[in-house]
């Protein structure tokens, strides 16, 4: 008797013309930005982004508060610099660099209104902060903002592998760019503004890939394209 085939969202998606990886694209947009210029990846964790911007980027550090993947970073061939440090208290002078970047970080702060202030202090005049955000206005968004923390993970330990869960706690409290240029306003203009939707944690389930790519073709649209999972989004640094 065969047995029967594990579903892969990622397949089913690609049978259906619909591309779903969005990291080149990330990549491709920071490294526009970083090219030549003194960088930090504010929330690097073990540094697989500064992997893909060392190329083009002439200083590159970065900073998290989890040792343990600062330790894993360290370990790598890339000459990189990783310091032990809060991004909401930045160990840095002011004007430092050029770029400041965070991927996936901000929904992890207990006050991202202080990682906002310390991203403005360190960056030089003109300086650009890039964020990537998962969107809290989208329905993953708000089940991870709501539900409890505990229940959020035994969720995701159902559809995914151990290995890629992020365990750290989500708060949610700046994953809006209307909150975002709240916190921005006075400091730093938006300069750029993409949205994006991908299937994350859905991939092994049958149901949960039909409503993402359901959701995905319904949002497709000026109307509705902001409740899309994600957004990247640049802020250059304004002097009054």
């Amino acid at each position: 008797m065969a047995m029967r085939k594990t579903f892969d969202g990622i397949s089913f998606l690609s049978q259906k013309g619909k591309y779903t990886d969005i990291w080149q694209a990330k990549i491709s947009y920071m490294e526009s930005r970083t090219r030549g210029k003194k960088v930090l990846d504010a929330g690097c964790g073990c540094g697989d982004k500064m992997c893909y911007l060392s190329g083009s980027s002439e200083e590159l550090i970065g900073v998290d508060v989890d040792i343990e993947a600062l330790q894993l970073g360290s370990k790598k061939d890339d000459p990189h610099v990783f310091i032990g440090a809060d991004v909401q208290g930045l160990p840095f002078k002011d004007n430092t660099f050029d770029v400041v970047y965070s991927t996936w970080v901000i929904e992890h702060l207990k006050k991202p209104k202080m990682f906002i202030q310390e991203a403005y202090r360190v960056l030089k005049k003109d300086g650009i902060l890039i964020l990537w955000v998962p969107n809290v206005k989208c329905p993953e968004g708000l089940i991870t903002k709501f539900i409890p923390f505990r229940l959020k993970d035994m969720m995701l330990k159902l559809l995914v592998k151990k290995s890629e869960i992020s365990h750290h706690k989500c708060y949610y409290r700046a994953n809006s760019v209307r909150k975002l240029d709240k916190l921005c306003k006075g400091k730093m203009e938006r300069i750029r503004l993409e949205r994006f939707d991908k299937l994350g944690y859905f991939k092994k389930s049958r149901t949960l890939t039909y409503l993402w790519y359901l959701r995905d073709k319904l949002t497709d649209n000026d109307l509705l394209r902001w409740c899309k999972s994600e957004f990247y989004v640049e802020y250059q640094k304004q002097y009054n």
